[in-house]
């Protein structure tokens, strides 16, 4: 989700907060009970693939909400239509495998990826790395930073649950790896350089039934 889709994103978070509030408070009332479901978070999921690009997650997430809601809302039996579920999510991964995503480029100074059962394939060329974030769940990111010069101290911080991320950089950098993993890792897979860039990079974060690898080329 780009810098300039997610405070769109947090806006219509807080509104939907405020109004769910303002309910339990009592100042206001007769919001149909839908709309306080659990059903919902399958919506939210929708809405926040949609906005950070990923249609795939979007349309996975949209399907498995409307499937409950009309599980709930009609006559339509979970029990006999549950395996529908799978046809999606395996639907989901075959269409990732065979669409492979796109390289794009920026020369952005900071970088914010955000991939839910989605990928994504970028390259930066930023002559003033500052840092960045890495968050992915159930879905993969390869961002390629061969070409940035970062500043004296960058902090990328990264987050995979069930996902992976590769981020190739110049065997030269200096990278401190600082992860906590459970059932994961982050490796450090770079050729070996005798020369080291000054600057400081450190990696932090947390990998859980995921992981991360430095490269030094594709």
């Amino acid at each position: 989700m780009n810098s300039q889709k997610r405070p769109l994103f947090g806006l219509l978070l807080v509104l939907i907060g405020l109004v769910l509030l303002l309910n339990n408070l009592g100042v206001i009332s007769g919001l149909p009970g839908y709309v306080f479901s659990w059903i919902n978070i399958f919506l939210l999921l929708a809405i926040a693939n949609l906005f950070s690009g990923n249609f795939r997650g979007a349309l996975l997430f949209g399907v498995l909400w409307s499937f409950f809601m009309l599980q709930q809302y009609t006559d339509i039996r979970l029990r006999d239509y549950w395996p529908l579920i799978l046809v999606v999510i395996g639907l989901s991964m075959l269409l990732r495998k065979r669409l492979q995503p796109q390289v794009t480029a920026t020369s952005d100074d900071s970088f914010d990826e955000i991939n839910i059962f989605g990928g994504s394939t970028k390259k930066y060329t930023s002559s003033s790395l500052k840092g960045g974030k890495i968050t992915n769940i159930f879905g993969g990111s390869e961002i390629d930073l061969r070409d940035c010069q970062p500043e004296s101290v960058v902090v990328i911080e990264v987050l995979t649950l069930f996902g992976g991320c590769d981020l190739i950089v110049p065997k030269e950098w200096n990278i401190s790896v600082d992860t906590t993993a459970i059932f994961g890792g982050f490796d450090d897979k770079r050729e070996a350089s005798s020369h080291k860039d000054p600057a400081m990079v450190y990696i932090k974060g947390i990998t859980i039934f995921g992981g991360g690898t430095l490269k030094s080329s594709k």
